[in-house]
């Protein structure tokens, strides 16, 4: 019997996987940063902020988590002297946030093994399915991204 191939059942059982990989990365993430004194989210928020100082709110529209969340996060990186804040020449109350050195190097160093534990075990994909993958995956996330941004509109404008 001939099976049609049909691209967007494909597609949904690829981002069915998801879940699962998101899981599984935050177990083994978790893991990887027992002894370093953050967790998983504050290695979320640490690496946006060692790419680019931002304010709270800029970070939570990028993380897509909720600004109070990111503010918590960032709290507690600031008394761990990992990040700290600067004055914003753009708006005088939101201030802007950036790694301190030792938040810096905490980064890299995690950032380092991370990359050593993905050659380890995946170095084998080449750089054509990687490139495809991240393509593939840009694009998901931006639709799912507008999707949200849409839902989350709709639901305030509800009686």
């Amino acid at each position: 019997m001939l099976v049609r191939f049909d691209p967007q059942e494909r597609l949904y059982k690829t981002l069915r996987l998801v879940r699962s990989i998101h899981l599984n990365m935050q177990r083994s993430a978790e893991h990887m940063l027992d002894g370093a004194g953050i967790s998983v989210a504050e290695r979320a928020v640490l690496e946006l902020f060692c790419e680019q100082s931002l304010t709270v709110p800029d970070a939570g529209r990028r993380l897509s988590m909720k600004r109070q969340f990111v503010l918590r996060v960032v709290t507690g990186l600031i008394e761990k002297k990992l990040l700290e804040t600067r004055p914003n020449p753009e708006h005088r109350r939101a201030y802007l946030c950036a790694p301190t050195v030792a938040g810096r190097e905490l980064f890299e160093e995690i950032h380092r093994r991370e990359v050593e534990l993905l050659h380890a075990m995946l170095g084998d994909i080449n750089q054509t399915e990687t490139v495809a993958a991240l393509r593939v995956m840009t694009r998901v996330a931006a639709a799912f991204e507008e999707l949200a941004g849409e839902l989350d509109a709709a639901a305030e404008e509800a009686p």
